[in-house]
């Protein structure tokens, strides 16, 4: 079943497809100055915002598909009930755990917003920018876990395990 928040997800997904490609070109672009000797101001600063921001901001799209590293040593030996109250619990943990570091985080942005923290390099960007990738990523993190923690109570199998499985049947016909 398609989610109705996809939009959400795959607005995420381009979000840092988009700072992964800004970043790669500030590296880049500074690599080729340096050659005749310039240089882009503070794109140390710059690219390592772009990398928090790829990062959060793919948290969910990954997520959907199954993409994160998942150790289920234990939940997979479980089978009916059990796995599933056991998926139940570690969904509700997870989301709580988000949702606590998503509110953390726009916390520190609002934070920074008010104070009007500036970053300490070459040029004065105020941190409240680069800082809003944390809690975007994280609360649709926290968006997607909800969402796969209310199908699972209402019976439907989570998105990890559903393209978890499609994974696996995609590698067995890819061997034959």
């Amino acid at each position: 079943m398609k989610s109705p928040l996809q939009p959400l997800y795959t607005a995420m997904e381009i979000l840092s497809g988009l700072a992964l490609i800004a970043m790669v070109g500030i590296i880049v672009t500074d690599v080729s100055l340096r050659v005749s000797g310039g240089q882009v101001p503070a794109a140390d600063d710059v690219s390592g915002y772009g990398l928090v921001a790829v990062l959060f901001l793919g948290l969910a799209p990954a997520y959907r598909r199954g993409e994160h590293i998942r150790v289920g040593l234990m939940v997979d030996r479980l089978k009916g009930r059990v796995r599933h109250g056991l998926e139940v619990l570690l969904l509700a943990l997870g989301f709580t755990a988000v949702a606590w570091a998503t509110f953390w985080c726009g916390r520190l942005v609002w934070d920074s917003w008010r104070f009007h923290d500036v970053a300490q390099g070459l040029i004065a960007i105020p941190l409240w920018i680069p800082q809003l990738a944390m809690p975007l990523g994280l609360g649709t993190f926290a968006i997607a876990l909800l969402e796969d923690l209310i199908g699972m109570l209402r019976g439907a199998t989570p998105s990890y395990l559903v393209h978890a499985a499609a994974s696996a049947e995609d590698a067995l016909t890819f061997e034959r």
